[in-house]
């Protein structure tokens, strides 16, 4: 991932790739408050907004700010834009698809309008462009991308339309999904294709902005159609199991349930052993910690499953013993791909140092973020811990006396 004027990044690359380009299936990332981690974070959710992934409309509830509001992509982009910067917001992403890199980039002017979309990925046994749109040039498309010439034709005229305020893969998808399925393999890329399938795959889990996409069972309390019903049996059971192996009060979870006008409503509630007796507590009167737990869960179910999933702050409130016991254990099982942020330093015991990424700031507020095996060599009797705590590898907080009294003083003055 390469960011150019994209919050407080001027210009910052992830480089989530081992020896031999080998992508890491976890990667977690440390830095003092205000480093930009959830930046990282919120690129990814740019990149499915943008990529239609993330539909705002009646049938899939997805709000861009945790007000609901409903905001176009342009405002979007221009909340995320470094702020007082020349030059446009840049996003260029690589990722492994079916043995091969496909190269995403997408870049916008100060007003949030999309200049510029492009796509590389293998074309039959070589690698090139798929299609390439810039502001003011002709566009660009691999022959045979689209192959049925009536639904090119609709492609175009959407283009046409709609690019700069949407992408053309954010039009592809929107339809992609409103047609039937066996057309579209026969006329349409398969590795353009493939691409589209791996971002719709992809995870977002950010402080900044509610993600909640259609068909997902949102907690601790919510509306389903009432033939959804079994899916709140399933998490019903995953959260029960779950949550009593972690907690040793809890002894399982259920959901109350209202069926209003084919609509079911409802909440969560925890069976609690307190002061001697089995007592059941809804769960929106938990801790930060324990809500924070029900969004791991589910982070975790889709990485183990195979799944690329982001989680910003996955530590939050939630005991440092607790989520890296909750790690050691996911890890090996990790099928897919997890990249996390964390304050967690225990975390780093237990982790290898081709894992563990730091991003430091200098003097002048730029900004880099490393992997740990690449600023020091950490032999095995090492703890990345300590090295971290010690200052050798950025990213920690550096505290000036704060010298309360005379901070005091100044109230005092002004009063």
């Amino acid at each position: 991932m390469v960011l150019d004027n994209f919050q407080s990044f001027d210009h910052i690359e992830l480089d989530l790739t081992g020896k031999n380009r080998t992508v890491k299936n976890h990667a977690f990332i440390y830095g003092e408050n205000g480093s930009g981690k959830s930046n990282l974070i919120n690129a990814m959710f740019l990149l499915l907004v943008s990529s239609g992934t993330i539909r705002r409309d009646t049938d899939s509830v997805a709000s861009i700010d945790p007000t609901g509001s409903d905001e176009s992509l342009a405002e979007l982009v221009r909340a995320l834009r470094m702020i007082d910067c020349e030059g446009n917001t840049r996003l260029d992403f690589i990722f492994a698809f079916n043995g091969s890199d496909a190269r995403y980039v997408l870049e916008f002017n100060a007003a949030g309008t999309l200049v510029r979309e492009c796509l590389s990925n293998k074309i039959n046994s070589r690698k090139g462009i798929l299609y390439r749109l810039e502001e003011g040039n002709e566009p660009y498309f691999v022959r045979g991308l689209i192959k049925d010439k009536r639904f090119r034709d609709k492609i175009r005229s959407e283009l046409a339309q709609y690019w700069g305020n949407r992408s053309l893969l954010g039009i592809l998808n929107e339809d992609i999904r409103g047609s039937n399925r066996q057309f579209i393999d026969d006329n349409v890329n398969p590795n353009l294709l493939s691409f589209i399938d791996g971002i719709n795959s992809i995870t977002v889990e950010s402080k900044m902005f509610l993600i909640t996409k259609k068909g997902q069972i949102r907690l601790p309390s919510g509306t389903i159609p009432s033939e959804d019903a079994e899916k709140l049996d399933v998490v019903e059971k995953m959260l029960s199991k779950f949550f009593s192996r972690l907690y040793s009060d809890v002894t399982g979870a259920y959901f109350r349930r209202e069926i209003q006008n084919g609509r079911m409503d409802y909440e969560l509630f925890f069976r609690k052993r307190i002061s001697g007796k089995v007592r059941e507590i809804p769960a929106d009167w938990e801790s930060t910690g324990t809500k924070n737990m029900m969004n791991v869960m589910g982070s975790l179910l889709s990485c183990v499953a195979g799944g690329c999933v982001f989680v910003d702050e996955m530590d939050t409130g939630v005991h440092d013993l607790l989520i890296t016991s909750v790690m050691e254990q996911t890890i090996p099982e990790i099928k897919g791909q997890l990249i996390a942020t964390t304050h967690n330093t225990c975390l780093m015991d237990t982790l290898s140092a081709d894992n563990v990424y730091v991003i430091g700031i200098d003097r002048n507020g730029f900004k880099k973020i490393r992997c740990v095996s690449s600023i020091e060599r950490i032999r095995p009797q090492n703890s990345i811990r300590h090295k971290y705590y010690e200052g050798n590898l950025m990213g920690i907080p550096y505290i000036a006396n704060l010298d309360l009294d005379s901070i005091a003083e100044i109230g005092k003055e002004d009063e």
